[in-house]
């Protein structure tokens, strides 16, 4: 074969094997500054927002600055229903306040694996911690009179385990009850979690993430009358799942 005809054969060959060795991606790779997204988060005594901005430090480390607001249960919460009346709202027996936390949070995004392919799913790690700041609002329900069923009329107070119980306790009130009572309670929170990003646009954000995180309080968070052997909690341990949508920016 002359020489040429070899060298063209190779050259071919050579090409071949180079374009199967790169991404797919069609749009082209460009480096990116920002990312901007967020999502729903569910948890084992509750769900949350959260949304999170993202600075890019080098190619694989982003700083985050999120925002999170997340419903906290207690694990004794059990609905309860008045059995004479049909027609009344459940209620947490012996829940004196709704716990909301507020959670402004500083930290890092660190890229593991690139996604090199529009079908492939980069991995990152993420920490962060912040102050956790407990919103409680205190619980409202509307109590029957006189005491003994039939009621005659009912009145909206604020839950008394000293003086309400299941024989005057007609229904839960209007969550709106006791909003101007809400009261800070405040401590630290703090994170970790691994990221799943499986968008096919290289500009998109499509993600799930999966993590443990922990509210810490000076005290106990008074969610519960301590009724019962029931006791109230001074830490929050949790684990999450978070389904996220955004976009990455170049400026």
């Amino acid at each position: 074969m002359p020489l040429r005809h070899a060298l063209l054969v190779l050259a071919s060959i050579l090409a071949v094997h180079g374009a199967a060795q790169q991404t797919i991606y069609e749009e082209a790779r460009v480096p990116f500054r920002r990312e901007m997204y967020g999502g729903i988060m569910l948890h084992g005594d509750g769900w949350g927002l959260h949304f999170h901005h993202a600075k890019h430090r080098t190619a694989v480390n982003r700083r985050l600055l999120s925002i999170e607001i997340a419903s906290m249960k207690h694990p004794k919460e059990v609905k309860s229903f008045n059995p004479y009346y049909e027609d009344s709202r459940g209620y947490f027996y012996g829940k004196l306040n709704a716990l909301t936390i507020l959670r402004p949070t500083y930290g890092r995004k660190i890229q593991v694996t690139d996604k090199i392919r529009r079908s492939g799913v980069e991995i990152n790690w993420i920490w962060g911690i912040g102050p956790s700041i407990g919103l409680l609002k205190p619980v409202y329900l509307e109590i029957g009179k006189p005491d003994a069923i039939p009621y005659e009329t009912y009145v909206i107070e604020r839950y008394d385990p000293d003086v309400h119980n299941v024989q005057n306790i007609y229904g839960r009130a209007s969550w709106f009850n006791g909003i101007g009572e809400i009261k800070p309670y405040l401590g630290g929170f703090g994170r970790m979690a691994v990221n799943f990003e499986y968008s096919g646009h290289t500009t998109g954000i499509k993600a799930i993430e999966a993590g443990m995180s922990m509210d810490a309080y000076a005290t106990k968070v008074p969610i519960m009358a301590e009724l019962d052997g029931v006791e109230n909690k001074q830490f929050f341990f949790e684990f999450y799942i978070a389904v996220q949508l955004g976009k990455r920016l170049v400026k």
